[in-house]
């Protein structure tokens, strides 16, 4: 693989150029892989507008038939329609400043499904409905990776001897100095 330099045009933009027998990568802004948008800035905002409406789409069919059927129908068409979209991918996108739009749009459907008013708490609703809210199904999603490819992880005791309390806890990189070796590595 050729891979050549950073060519630096100012301090805010910088573009790379990847390439194998001169035949070279084209950058893009934005792009779909295995159905996340994922733009040049690591910014999920594309991919959440792109989820909010299949997530309004959803709350108008719990709201056609929220007179019509019990609590367990509703609890089905949730899980079917509403939270398989909300998590997929939601380990990428979930940190994201714009997230609060998808949880915006969960706490309605929560509401409508409770038959409670638009200004009402939904904390007590989750619980009634025993679903997890978007920040708790993140937490579940983030701890689930963790435990399922634990062999990616050093723990304290792998890094050092020391018999320590804390020896079988997951060990946390210097995040400077591990960006610094990224950078340094690519720059040279």
């Amino acid at each position: 693989m050729n891979v050549m330099k950073f060519k630096t045009n100012n301090l805010s933009h910088s573009t790379l150029h990847i390439g194998y027998k001169e035949k070279y990568v084209e950058e893009t802004v934005n792009t779909k892989f295995l159905g996340l948008q994922i733009d040049n800035r690591i910014n999920w905002k594309n991919h959440i507008e792109e989820t909010i409406p299949n997530l309004i789409g959803a709350c108008y069919a719990v709201r056609l038939v929220v007179h019509i059927s019990n609590i367990n129908t509703l609890i089905s068409i949730y899980y079917s329609y509403l939270h398989s979209v909300i998590n997929y991918g939601i380990i990428f996108w979930s940190n994201s400043s714009n997230s609060g739009k998808i949880v915006t749009v969960q706490k309605n459907i929560i509401r409508i499904m409770a038959g409670a008013q638009r200004r009402t708490l939904c904390r007590n609703l989750f619980t009634q409905l025993e679903i997890l809210p978007v920040p708790h199904q993140y937490v579940l999603s983030l701890m689930s990776f963790i435990i399922n490819n634990q062999e990616i992880f050093q723990t304290n005791s792998s890094i050092h001897k020391i018999n320590t309390r804390n020896k079988h806890h997951l060990h946390r990189p210097n995040t400077t100095s591990l960006v610094f070796k990224q950078i340094h590595s690519v720059l040279a």
